[in-house]
């Protein structure tokens, strides 16, 4: 040990120490930016989605909503708009509102089949042939609301 220097035993955890607080602080800006680079996409899609609804004449809820929800890849909407239960909570979607043998279903809004098919044109537009083809088994029309 020289006069002025540490001992090299307290260099090793000074050494160690700053290593393992950089280590913490790159992964916390690593998954910072990673938040923060999804969020700007969700809310970018967010809006489109918003100025789509607004531009049909449909009820549009706030962006931040429409982010929260469907984030940026459109969450379960676009997951498998296909498949048989899907199909089947849209069909159940469209009832009186009862439940068992007092469930009965109704003509369905097309404004919410609509809603539906601009929400997967803008997250899924994949996705959208396998929805709108669906659309033909259902009983839609021009509803009160």
């Amino acid at each position: 040990m020289t006069t002025g220097d540490a001992p090299e035993r307290k260099r090793r955890w000074i050494y160690l120490t700053t290593g393992v607080l950089l280590v913490v602080f790159a992964l916390t800006g690593l998954f910072t930016f990673t938040a923060i680079r999804d969020n700007t996409r969700a809310t970018a899609k967010a809006e489109q989605l918003r100025g789509e609804l607004v531009a049909a004449g449909l009820p549009a809820p706030d962006v931040s909503v429409i982010a929260n929800a469907l984030g940026d890849d459109g969450g379960s909407v676009c997951h498998d708009p296909g498949s048989p239960m899907i199909k089947a909570k849209y069909q159940a979607s469209i009832t009186n509102g009862a439940a068992g043998p007092g469930q009965r279903p109704v003509i369905g809004p097309r404004d919410l089949t609509d809603a539906v098919a601009l929400t997967i044109a803008t997250y899924c537009p994949d996705r959208l042939p396998d929805y709108l083809s669906h659309l033909d088994t259902l009983k839609l029309d021009d509803t009160t609301k």
